[in-house]
């Protein structure tokens, strides 16, 4: 039943959230005639109550609301965005003249980016007991009972659901979780989705435009997700949903012809023409 039955929602404002983060940025670059190479690393560590207002989208557990309405202090854990290593790196290549025609081996360049980071942190839930307490005005999420220690708390790319009949190798054991009896059962946070990867790279050959010293007009490709290796998703994490444990979305790729927040699917690889004029 409602805490105060009396009563439907109750707001309660208080200076009582903490927030964490703890980083190591290491960085290394090379630069020399015909060619720049930048890496970058970074471990670090985020912890919270809430992430970004609950709104964060990789998240099935994002609320607003407090796991326990009477200790905000267990919604302490991993943060939504937490990224416990991450790793870029980009390059630029220009090959010098080598000899033959200048029409076909002179000022050519390549470049490229990578893109590698560990898997973003979720919580189990249980989603239709949440729809239950709705009506003893409870909105936050029901985090299911953890009955004992997962194999994994990382969840691989290999737990992917088939579309068409919903099996495969989930990445959780559902007999390790039950529907919970009270909110003090789990901490958030504290399991982990798929690793990411992704590679760009580009190809371009300059040509000289005649009786015009310095302008070359450039013809070349860019290929985002070169090899066209998907990256998925969160599996599901809600305990009684049937695909619990498994994977049936990817993600789009940090870079592409669409541009952020446009709506395109940027999963596959795509390749894209480009000319430019340079004086």
């Amino acid at each position: 039943s409602a805490p105060v039955p009396s009563f439907a929602q109750v707001q309660l404002y208080q200076s009582a959230a903490t927030s964490n983060y703890n980083g190591l940025v290491i960085t290394a670059n090379h630069r020399e005639r015909y060619a720049t190479v930048a890496l970058n690393y970074t471990y670090s560590h985020a912890m919270d109550e809430i992430s970004n207002g609950g709104f964060l989208p990789f998240n099935p557990a994002n609320s607003s609301y407090p796991n326990n309405p009477y200790d905000l202090s267990q919604n302490y854990g991993n943060s939504d965005y937490d990224v416990r290593h991450n790793i870029t790196g980009d390059y630029v290549v220009r090959l010098p003249y080598w000899g033959g025609p200048r029409l076909l081996t002179d000022n050519w360049q390549f470049s490229g980016t990578v893109f590698y980071h560990t898997g973003f942190p979720f919580s189990i839930t249980a989603n239709n007991l949440a729809t239950g307490l709705n009506a003893v005005n409870y909105y936050g999420p029901a985090f299911a009972e953890q009955l004992g220690p997962q194999p994994s708390y990382h969840c691989r790319s290999n737990a992917i659901a088939n579309v068409a009949t919903g099996a495969g190798n989930p990445c959780l054991q559902l007999n390790g979780f039950a529907v919970p009896t009270g909110f003090d059962v789990q901490r958030r946070n504290q399991f982990f989705g798929p690793h990411y990867v992704n590679t760009d790279f580009a190809a371009q050959k300059g040509f000289a435009i005649p009786h015009w010293e310095g302008a070359t007009l450039n013809v070349g490709a860019q290929f985002f997700n070169l090899f066209n290796h998907p990256n998925f998703a969160q599996p599901v994490s809600d305990i009684s949903s049937p695909l619990f444990g498994l994977i049936n979305s990817v993600v789009s790729t940090p870079t592409s012809i669409f541009g952020n927040g446009l709506g395109g699917d940027a999963s596959p690889r795509i390749i894209q023409l480009k000319a430019s004029f340079q004086f």
